[in-house]
């Protein structure tokens, strides 16, 4: 294998590497699995929530419900396994896509390789197993699709299915009328006949947007979404990207590169055109704007910076030096070494955590030992109280009871969330939210003792704690 090739292999394999080793946050993925069975086993969205004691019954608008049901049915025939070899899939269509575009732009493997790490790396904690991800997936096709459109014309039409699909696993659907949008800026800039090739595409785009059970729904999920203050000032992921963050400090970073690039490669008289800045302007708004918007920055500045960074165009025509045998050897011995890590670092062969009953490291964000003791006392009818990143996992572990709130943030008013706020809190009339709802079991995290104390004072049980928390059992509810 030669040292260009090892580039091409690294740049999609690091990657997909990194999907396979790292663990599920299971704060939203395992609310996705329950509503995947849903879908399967019914054969219908669901529609109204029956998950929850604060807001059960509450109109639910499941807008992700086609990678709901696809992350069920590999969960179904591949277990644990399955789920990484679809999330490594998933991260390697969307670096392969970028890797090729950067490729084909640059003119240099090498560059494109490091341009695709390099935003692999800023986008990483965007790349949860999570319809987001089959988002990022798609976006990447179509911004593939779309900046190659004069030379690729064959396979333009895609992006109108590919947009369908999106409309149908996650609310990022609404980039797609942007990208061609910025497209057909370009076209009409740069007075390309073929600007209304690509008016016709921005049609077929949005029109493609509305074929989901939902119709013009989506579009109004998709701007309450980041509209909600009440999900704007709880959820970290939907704040304001702050540079004191690692994410944050990547981004920011990622940006002060690009603006570099730009100004040394008009001093080499590589000059990027004013559309350019169509692309990175609104991308870099949104990055700034909230910690989700990091997921599509990358993409898009790997793609505009990929010719500043490229090899001189007289070099792309000079026959690739052959690399000496060892170096062949060594590249293959690379090859082979991380291939091995990704099948030995498989769920498969991992052994089985008792609590959790999934495998060592498969899962973050869900306690172990409290999951344990929950599976020796949970009844059918229970109501848990828990911190909300838990609450997905408990109802996905406990379908039998129901959680007070979970993952899906958008379902639950004001008032839920003051009145959680107020029983963390111990403000007067803490107690009277747990009495109206008849919450039977409370998980409180290793920051509420003061918390467990009250509760115990109030004639609660400690059933069990560890360094992940504690759980309390109501006084008059027997362990039987």
């Amino acid at each position: 294998m030669s040292f260009t090739r090892l580039w091409a292999f690294l740049a999609i394999g690091l990657p997909v590497l990194a999907a396979m080793i790292a663990p599920f946050p299971s704060v939203d993925l395992t609310y996705h699995l329950r509503a995947g069975a849903d879908i399967l086993d019914t054969r219908s969205i669901p529609s109204v929530d029956t998950w929850t004691f604060t807001v059960a019954g509450q109109p639910w608008l499941d807008q992700q419900w086609l990678a709901q049901a696809v992350m069920a049915a590999v969960f179904r025939i591949g277990g644990w396994t399955g789920l990484v070899i679809l999330r490594a899939a998933l991260v390697g269509v969307a670096f392969g896509l970028l890797f090729d575009l950067c490729r084909r732009r640059a003119g240099s493997i090498r560059v494109a390789a490091w341009l695709t790490l390099v935003a692999f790396v800023c986008a990483s904690i965007t790349l949860g197993l999570r319809p987001q991800l089959f988002g990022i997936a798609i976006f990447a096709a179509v911004l593939w699709l779309v900046v190659r459109r004069h030379e690729e014309r064959r396979f333009v039409w895609l992006v109108g299915p590919l947009v369908a699909a999106w409309a149908n696993v996650h609310g990022s659907f609404v980039l797609a009328p942007l990208v061609v949008g910025i497209a057909l800026v370009e076209d009409l800039v740069e007075r390309r006949r073929s600007w209304n090739a690509t008016a016709g595409l921005l049609a077929t785009a949005i029109a493609a947007t509305f074929l989901n059970p939902f119709g013009v729904e989506v579009w109004r999920y998709a701007a309450g979404i980041s509209t909600n203050s009440v999900i704007t000032k709880r959820i970290t992921e939907w704040q304001p990207t702050s540079p004191t963050t690692i994410e944050g400090a990547l981004f920011f970073a990622s940006v002060a590169l690009v603006i570099i690039a730009v100004v040394v490669g008009a001093r080499r008289g590589r000059r990027l055109p004013l559309t350019a800045y169509l692309w990175l302007v609104p991308f870099a708004a949104f990055g700034i704007w909230a910690v989700r918007g990091l997921a599509w920055w990358p993409f898009v500045a790997a793609m505009v910076v990929a010719p500043l960074a490229g090899a001189p165009a007289i070099s792309r025509t000079r026959a690739p030096r052959e690399d000496p045998p060892l170096i062949r050897r060594l590249n293959i011995a690379i090859v082979a070494i991380l291939a091995v890590v990704a099948v030995v670092a498989l769920p498969l062969w991992r052994p089985l955590d008792q609590g959790l009953q999934a495998p060592v490291l498969v899962l973050g964000t869900a306690p172990s030992g409290i999951t344990g003791a929950l599976r020796e006392i949970v009844r059918p009818g229970d109501r848990i109280l828990a911190p909300q990143p838990w609450g997905s996992w408990f109802e996905y572990a406990f379908p039998w009871a129901t959680v007070a709130v979970d993952s899906r943030i958008e379902l639950y008013p004001a008032d839920v969330w003051n009145a959680i706020d107020g029983i963390e809190a111990g403000t007067p009339g803490w107690e009277e939210p747990i009495r109206n709802w008849d919450v039977t079991l409370i998980v409180a995290a290793p920051g509420q003792g003061a918390l467990v104390q009250r509760l115990t004072g109030a004639g609660w049980r400690d059933a069990f704690h560890d360094e992940d928390g504690t759980l309390l059992v109501r006084g008059d509810r027997s362990n039987a």
